[in-house]
């Protein structure tokens, strides 16, 4: 049995290969792009436009605006919206957040020690690390964070009650705009202040910005850490070395973001020109996902793909995207993840699963795959 199949609850993914034409699930015809270098032009590209994703289409409350500028929309128009972000999640600026954060995990850490084995990893720290990040970032009022999450769940699914996320959009945009606007009035030293203060955005473009950030800022790190967690678990004779060797934390962190691939719903974009890819005519129109999982799996460039390795030299992979729409937070997230493995790995070094790994589910109906639940004792 080689690591990484039927051990864990990260099977193997299609193989990369030509960009083909197929028929999705919701009825229409795409192009398919799953080597590594194709979902890079895809995704990198303006010949591929990003403004059409038809998860927007679809969004309920159609008269209503949706959460989505900055994911949804080609430069210049994105830059306008990015940029202030951009200055925001410098590496130095979220350099800067290590003590905060690790603070945080180390406060969970705690309440799991005082609780006692058997606890639910994804309640006790995956969910609560990055919304209290977030949260504390955005100064968001603490009482609200479990709202957020909710609408968060919401949202993010693949297939959301329509009215029931028409009303969950509606509701998350009139409570970021009721702050941005208190914000505007009563400046503090939070990132909806700073948005505010260095750019020309609007109170409501400041707050889809918010939205965003809570939506892709917590649920995507939850998913990502317990994940994580659950990759190192269920192959405890690798990384357990690992913890508190800097220079050696480093690959743990790209190879688990690698292997998991959180964003398990394609990429969607459309052409705006006749082009080609790879061996495939593109059409004026045609619309073509990206599958980064695939990509990531990629064998051509990771040998052995389908085993994860957390020694593996680190590369370049497409995580957290590629080009103009990479993750605004993609620093914050990586920082997150080393500083929580980290810990995890030295506070509790006999941590192991509470159940067989067969147990353990992928959610996979959803923007960002994350477990279910991740049983652990000690």
């Amino acid at each position: 049995m080689r690591r990484g199949e039927a051990d864990t609850p990260f099977p193997s993914v299609a193989v990369a290969g030509p960009v083909t034409r197929v028929r999705l699930a919701d009825g229409e015809h795409a192009w398919l792009a799953t080597r590594y270098d194709d979902v890079r032009t895809v995704l990198g590209d303006p010949t591929f436009s990003a403004a059409g994703d038809p998860m927007h289409r679809a969004t309920p409350g159609a008269d209503a605006p949706f959460i989505g500028r900055l994911p949804h929309t080609d430069p210049p128009e994105h830059s306008r919206y990015r940029r202030p972000l951009g200055r925001a999640f410098t590496p130095r600026r979220v350099a800067a957040w290590r003590p905060a954060i690790a603070r945080a995990v180390d406060d969970h850490l705690d309440a799991m020690a005082a609780a006692g084995p058997p606890v639910d990893l994804i309640e006790s720290l995956a969910v609560p690390v990055p919304l209290s990040v977030v949260g504390a970032l955005m100064d968001l009022p603490r009482h609200d964070w479990p709202s957020l999450r909710d609408a968060a769940t919401t949202l993010l699914s693949d297939a959301p009650d329509r009215e029931k996320a028409g009303a969950t959009n509606a509701w998350l945009l009139e409570y970021l705009h009721a702050l941005v606007a208190k914000r505007r009035a009563e400046p503090g030293s939070d990132l909806l202040s700073e948005l505010i203060e260095h750019s020309d955005l609007g109170d409501m473009e400041v707050a889809d910005l918010g939205a965003t950030l809570v939506l892709g800022g917590f649920d995507s790190l939850a998913a990502s850490i317990g994940t994580g967690v659950a990759l190192i678990l269920c192959h405890p004779d690798r990384p357990r070395a690992l913890a508190g060797e800097n220079e050696r934390l480093d690959p743990l962190v790209e190879e688990t973001l690698r292997f998991t691939t959180i964003v398990q719903r394609g990429v969607d974009r459309t052409a705006v020109t006749d082009c080609r890819l790879g061996d495939a005519e593109i059409r004026a129109g045609d619309r073509v996902v990206a599958d980064l999982p695939a990509a990531n799996r990629d064998r051509d460039r990771w040998p052995e793909a389908d085993t994860y390795d957390p020694t593996r030299p680190a590369r370049t992979n497409v995580a957290f995207g590629h080009g103009p729409h990479l993750c605004v937070g993609v620093h914050l997230a990586r920082l997150e993840l080393r500083i929580v493995l980290d810990r995890v790995l030295t506070r509790f070094p006999g941590l192991k699963l509470a159940v067989p790994a067969d147990r353990l589910v992928l959610c996979r109906d959803r923007t960002f795959a994350g477990l279910r639940e991740l049983p652990v004792t000690w």
